[in-house]
């Protein structure tokens, strides 16, 4: 009897063990947490301890979050970003920037999941430092579902950086790199319901028009890329670019003047989004613009602590973030 007598208990146990795991919730946001406890020269520690190391250490999954917050720190916004970036400064430092272009590098070589989060959750400032430190010709390696993360990206790049992308791409990239449909990049952009006039004058720089004539499918069938670009430019002339992203409000509109009503009630991201960079208040900006010196010294708080061994920086992860900063 003793022995049955066991089994029967074990029968019971064991759902009711199943189903205290179920309820067991995890700490939510328990990991994003953590990171914001880092400081940028941690989190920077934390993409060349990955790159020495490889993917299978835990940080891994969690860099994606952690690429956002060392940029969203330092920018007001993606504009801010390209602008500074293309002037030649480097908030982070050359050689950070580096070993983040080396880090991104190596994770094409993966299959780029790094890349393809950061392009499909990121936002608008984590999208713009990819484009402004990866190598582009990286991610033109990288396939997805039937395209390219570099078709990927200029789809979702933002159209306030997109001039940016497109002048960095360049020839190559943008005309000699298919999807399976057979269609380049630069065809891509001009599909885009809210390409402007920045755009256009953007792939002017980048492609004579010469170069345009000879830019068609892979199987060298339909348009040319300069007829495109001449009917996209007049289409431009007489309608006001799309927006991808506008709001519309659903409500029935009960006014004598219904056209005016309902032009009031569409708001593009743009005029839903606040205040840019360039309208922050001047002193606003100057207490969250990081001082002259603040490089050098971010760069020699980064120099230190990479020159601990590489189990040692794995602590950081539970150090709290550095309140003299």
């Amino acid at each position: 009897m003793l022995p049955c007598f066991k089994y029967k208990i074990l029968y019971w146990l064991i759902p009711i063990q199943k189903l205290i795991a179920m309820l067991r919730t995890p700490i939510p946001n328990a990991e994003r947490l953590m990171l914001e406890n880092l400081s940028s020269v941690q989190i920077l520690a934390l993409f060349e301890v990955s790159l020495k190391t490889g993917s299978n250490r835990g940080i891994y999954s969690q860099l994606p979050d952690a690429w956002g917050m060392l940029f969203s720190e330092m920018y007001l916004s993606a504009e801010d970003l390209v602008e500074e970036m293309k002037s030649g400064k480097h908030k982070i430092g050359e050689k950070q920037e580096n070993t983040l272009r080396e880090f991104i590098r190596a994770d094409c070589v993966k299959g780029g999941p790094f890349v393809k989060n950061v392009i499909k959750n990121g936002g608008k400032i984590d999208r713009a430092a990819l484009i402004m430190i990866a190598d582009l010709e990286c991610l033109a390696g990288v396939g997805c579902d039937g395209t390219t993360a570099i078709h990927q990206l200029t789809d979702a790049c933002d159209k306030g950086v997109r001039p940016a992308l497109i002048e960095k791409a360049g020839n190559k990239l943008l005309s000699r790199v298919y999807d399976s449909r057979g269609l380049p990049v630069l065809f891509l952009l001009f599909g885009l319901t809210d390409i402007s006039t920045y755009d256009l004058d953007a792939i002017a720089k980048v492609f004579s028009k010469e170069d345009l004539r000879w830019i068609m499918n892979r199987n060298r069938t339909g348009k040319d890329a300069v007829t495109v670009f001449t009917e996209v430019s007049n289409s431009l002339k007489r309608h006001e670019p799309g927006e991808r992203n506008a709001f519309f409000v659903s409500h029935a509109i009960k006014t004598t003047n219904p056209e005016g009503d309902l032009k009031m009630q569409v708001r593009s991201p743009d005029q839903l989004s606040g205040m840019s960079g360039a309208q922050v208040p001047a002193a606003l900006r100057k207490n969250t613009e990081p001082d002259d010196d603040s490089t050098t010294s971010a760069s020699d708080q980064y120099e230190s602590l990479m020159s601990d061994s590489l189990d040692n920086i794995g602590k950081i992860l539970k150090s709290p973030r550095d309140t003299g900063r």
